[in-house]
């Protein structure tokens, strides 16, 4: 994956510290069942689509104020996010929302809130990998990509979503790779996410996979929905606990329902930080 030299110094750094944070941050993933976009992972045979991380470096970070290239932006784990300053306002605003699933999805994500800043005005800049060596793998997969990440712009997301020719300059990146190892499952994407000490995003890597667990390709339509779920992660959401949603760990429905964009809504509509 290709990096501006003048970054590399900044990209290792960020992602040495990225590793212990991704210990933190729970490997956000989906499973499906070969050939069936709403099969449950209790159904699902060992057929099913999964791939390997590719190991690459994740963009540098990016200034949350700004968006702009930054060496200043500091990467910590996920359990050093400070406190937001009205943890009690928060949580009331979170309880008396009902279109959504964010309290049930702060529950699980300990408490932690941590999303991008406005990037109305200075696009969220995301880069979908256009080449790789990844075996039966061909641009229809990039086109996907984009198209099915695009699917959550607007709707109360404060972000204009710019995709990039230059992986350097990019806060969110997509990546393929042939499969995950036989201990993944039936996993068939991931996403890593970076924050800074406040709960800005400030960089975020999605890896989907072209072929399943026994290695038959996956056909680019089929992980279209992957690829959202995958975004939503990448924008901030976490799981949901309702099987009917785009959020739900396994994939039950292809498209992003009124309750994922009722929580990323809200989700935008929240201080970063933890709020317990």
């Amino acid at each position: 994956m290709r990096r501006a030299d003048a970054c590399l110094a900044v990209v290792v750094g960020a992602f040495a510290v990225f590793v212990g944070s991704r210990v933190a941050e729970r490997r956000e993933s989906l499973s499906i069942q070969r050939g069936s976009p709403e099969a449950s992972e209790a159904n699902a045979p060992d057929s099913g689509p999964p791939s390997v991380h590719t190991g690459d470096a994740l963009p540098r970070a990016r200034d949350p104020r700004t968006g702009s290239g930054s060496r200043d932006v500091k990467i910590i784990q996920r359990g050093q996010i400070a406190r937001v300053g009205n943890p009690e306002q928060v949580r009331a605003q979170i309880a008396s929302s009902t279109d959504g699933y964010m309290a049930n999805m702060l529950l699980a994500d300990s408490g932690l809130i941590v999303r991008w800043p406005d990037r109305r005005e200075r696009g969220l800049r995301i880069w979908v990998q256009s080449t790789t060596s990844v075996h039966d793998w061909d641009t229809r997969y990039a086109q996907m990509a984009r198209d099915a990440f695009a699917d959550w712009s607007g709707n109360g997301l404060p972000a204009r979503l710019d995709f990039v020719l230059d992986s350097a300059s990019s806060d969110i990146q997509i990546v393929w790779v042939d499969r995950f190892p036989p201990e993944a499952g039936q996993r068939v994407g991931n996403t890593t996410r970076a924050n800074d000490q406040n709960g800005w995003l400030v960089a975020a890597e999605i890896s989907i996979a072209v072929r399943d667990s026994v290695g038959r390709a996956i056909d680019p339509s089929d992980l279209a929905g992957i690829v959202r779920h995958e975004a939503g992660h990448a924008l901030g959401l976490g799981h949901s606990t309702d099987s009917t949603t785009k959020m739900y760990p396994v994939e039950m429905t292809n498209r992003i329902t009124p309750a994922d964009r009722a929580t990323l809504r809200l989700l935008y509509q929240l201080s970063p930080g933890s709020v317990r």
